[in-house]
């Protein structure tokens, strides 16, 4: 924890470096908006998003950094002044990210990086480990301000889901998957459970319970049952999984990510997916649909409230990512 000498808290303040290729900015957007509550300003492939809200730094596939805001300066000298009064109580190591300029961030030069570093280090004081620290510091330039705080990078743990055992080609990806996740259930508590009512394989329910939200999982064939009961049990997660048409399913739920089935070779009838559909507004409150075919004037029919839209290229096809309310 760190506290100025007057034994004041930091204002929890966070940086948030988002990145992401151009076919998959679109769904970025989608998450960021959800997550942070903000629309991000795109600079290339790249998004820097100041923050109060506390996202941790696993959740998004495409945040690269988060850094919680404990010092700010205009100038470097003052940067330094104030670094001098923080209290450590662990050790630490100071890590250099960037200068964002413009909304653009832009890498610092070796040395310039090593000569902030190493003031930084001097200036605060506790004990400096540069090789295994407990705490990890990070300094960046925003808009001609300097700021320090805690250092958080994405470890995606999350990538060892692409070596789960069962793989099927029309599989949503495991990035868009846990991106998904995090557009239907933004702010996870006990009392959410994710309904996947075509879960296929599973990698939408892998995505959900290894961020800790509870997740159902149905599937009417068989097999994408066995296989995703596999994947699952292949990281030790645990969910129900069974046998269902989607159609014949009762409850409620408050959120359910819902990817309609396609086939490469032929397309879902319409009276097929409105029955889904139908079935989905019934079923729960908030979704995300994702599709090949265009849905918009069906989900208005349904009387859905679409809070937001987006598309994902796969190959050689895009999806559609529909946000949605049922609630009135």
């Amino acid at each position: 924890m760190m506290i100025n000498k007057d034994g004041v808290r930091a204002n929890p303040a966070y940086m948030y470096r988002f990145t992401c290729h151009e076919q998959e900015r679109a769904l970025c957007s989608m998450e960021i908006r959800q997550l942070l509550q903000q629309e991000p300003g795109w600079q290339q492939a790249s998004a820097v998003v100041e923050s109060m809200l506390d996202i941790a730094v696993e959740r998004s596939p495409y945040l690269k950094y988060r850094l919680q805001i404990w010092l700010r300066a205009a100038s470097f000298e003052q940067f330094l002044q104030q670094a001098a009064d923080l209290q450590l109580d662990q050790s630490y190591k100071v890590v250099a990210t960037e200068v964002v300029a413009g909304g653009k961030p832009g890498k610092l030069a070796y040395a310039e990086r090593r000569r902030i570093e190493q003031a930084l280090g001097i200036a605060i004081g506790g004990k400096v480990d540069l090789a295994a620290p407990e705490l990890l510091l990070g300094v960046m330039q925003w808009e001609g301000e300097w700021r320090l705080g805690r250092y958080e990078q994405n470890e995606a743990d999350w990538q060892r889901h692409d070596r789960k055992p069962r793989h099927y080609s029309t599989a949503l990806g495991t990035r868009v998957a846990r991106a998904i996740v995090n557009i239907a259930v933004p702010r996870p508590d006990a009392s959410i459970t994710l309904l996947d009512p075509c879960c296929g394989i599973g990698t939408v329910l892998m995505e959900a319970v290894s961020q800790g939200i509870a997740a159902r999982g149905y599937d009417m064939n068989p097999l994408a049952v066995v296989g995703a009961r596999e994947n699952m049990a292949a990281f030790n997660y645990n969910c129900e999984i069974s046998i269902a048409d989607m159609r014949t399913l009762q409850g409620s739920y408050e959120a359910a990510v819902l990817d309609l089935p396609y086939n490469h070779c032929s397309v879902l009838p319409a009276e097929e997916r409105w029955q889904m559909l139908s079935a989905l507004k019934a079923l729960c409150k908030r979704a995300v649909i994702v599709s090949v075919e265009p849905i918009g004037e069906e989900l208005r029919q349904l009387g859905a409230h679409i809070i937001d839209v987006g598309q994902v290229a796969k190959t050689h096809f895009k999806r559609d990512i529909w946000l949605v309310s049922f609630t009135e």
